[in-house]
């Protein structure tokens, strides 16, 4: 469904079509599908008939974060899916926080994943891309053949660990208090990345994609971060997301049991110098629980933060194409 005048869901809000006319490097033409009564959009870039990429960003990111990976890997030869999480970029956005939980997002991606009906295609995940896709893939594991995981994490706890660690998250987030732009900027950590999220109002969401690149953006390029976003009512999603990190621990655990016997080959794309995940073994988790993933040339790639897409968007593109050619994708 291409249809710009899809009708608003109530408690539904809409970013104006006037907040992405100046976008830097972002040509593309949007896309819809309606997605429980949402209006969900993704960049369908490439052939047709080509094999097929998906690319799943993040909080508080949205598809421009890979504007300039498209472009390269349609090159290559491959169609290019590249979605945005309800609540974020030009997807609809719900007003109400509550309705942000863990398992709708999942929802609301197995409901675009079924009605784009792409089986065998190959995945590229990053942060919450990573951690809504893998559930996705668990319940339709024909869907993607390949998978590249790129700072990203899927939480498996049991015991004391399930029961304390989301209470700790509580904790750190509440001592944080109110961080401003600056605080997180100078001391990136749970607590302060949760209590900016609660708290501020406006996000400086460009600002925030710039304290987790190694490059300096420019002032388009965060505006156009900035852009889904022109008051604090549409961010409810990404004020969210922070929160709900260590939530639904039990239907994680189920679908990582159904992930373990994945068998496609999987890459990890982590950086050095990703102040979340790097040196902290989440790579390793991926790299010894997928079956597919022994083998395989696992990199790090240098000089590059938590948003690797801004950092070194074509050595992405390239070990992510040449790895799909050497596994006969």
């Amino acid at each position: 469904m291409n249809s710009l005048t899809h009708s608003l869901k109530p408690k539904t809000i809409r970013t104006p079509d006037s907040a992405f006319e100046h976008l830097t490097d972002y040509p593309f033409q949007p896309n819809y599908v309606s997605v429980d009564g949402m209006r969900m959009h993704y960049v369908d870039e490439g052939k047709t008939n080509a094999k097929v990429i998906f690319l799943f960003h993040g909080q508080p990111s949205w598809s421009y974060l890979y504007r300039h990976m498209i472009p390269e890997l349609v090159s290559a030869g491959y169609r290019v899916i590249a979605p945005d999480l309800i609540g974020f970029g030009k997807s609809d956005k719900p007003l109400s926080s509550d309705v942000h939980t863990y398992g709708n997002h999942v929802d609301w991606m197995h409901s675009f994943v079924k009605q784009l009906n792409i089986k065998h295609a190959a995945g590229f995940f990053q942060d919450w891309g990573g951690m809504i896709g893998l559930r996705v893939l668990a319940r339709e594991p024909q869907w993607l053949d390949r998978l590249v995981l790129s700072n990203t994490a899927l939480a498996e706890m049991k015991g004391l660990e399930k029961f304390m660690v989301p209470k700790v998250l509580k904790v750190m987030a509440a001592m944080a208090g109110k961080p401003s732009i600056e605080d997180l900027s100078s001391k990136i950590n749970y607590g302060n990345w949760a209590g900016y999220f609660r708290h501020s109002a406006p996000l400086e969401i460009g600002k925030v994609i710039q304290a987790l690149t190694t490059r300096q953006l420019s002032n388009d390029d965060m505006s156009g971060y900035d852009a889904p976003f022109p008051s604090v009512e549409y961010a409810a999603g990404p004020k969210k997301m922070a929160e709900i990190v260590a939530s639904e621990l039990d239907q994680v655990n189920t679908d990582w049991q159904r992930l373990k016997q994945w068998p496609k080959p999987v890459l990890t794309l982590f950086s050095d110098s990703d102040p979340f995940l790097a040196g902290r073994g989440y790579d390793i988790h991926f790299q010894t629980n997928f079956t597919g993933a022994k083998g395989q040339p696992h990199h790090t790639v240098n000089d590059a933060s938590h948003f690797l897409q801004e950092d070194q968007p074509k050595q992405l593109a390239q070990l992510t194409q040449e790895w799909l050619a050497q596994t006969q994708y």
